[in-house]
């Protein structure tokens, strides 16, 4: 093998290994970006008392069935429905009236 041919080898490989380098950088990268993004959108998706917040205010109707809920767990449901039922049924009056009355 001449001199020349084992430089030109030498060239290749250097170029090669160089390229797989770099290449395995890239995919490190890649896979550190991909499990970065997958975490956030884990945090994102998970429930916290803010992430619960969001919807129910934005659905009260879910917040009164909620508070429904919870008191008859805690202080039972003949206890809670006439309440309920009391301040549910004044508030749907009163929202049915003045809705009516803004048109």
């Amino acid at each position: 093998m001449s001199r020349r041919s084992r430089l030109n080898r030498q060239a290749s490989e250097a170029v090669l290994l160089t390229h797989m380098e770099l290449t395995r950088v890239r995919l490190l990268a890649a896979n550190v970006r991909s499990r970065a993004a997958g975490h956030a959108a884990a945090r994102a998706h998970s429930r916290s008392l803010a992430s619960v917040g969001r919807p129910v205010s934005a659905a009260p109707l879910l917040a009164m069935l909620g508070c429904f809920t919870l008191g008859a767990l805690l202080i039972g449901p003949r206890r809670v429905l006439p309440v309920v039922m009391r301040t549910g049924l004044a508030g749907w009056i009163v929202r049915n009236v003045r809705l009516r009355l803004a048109r």
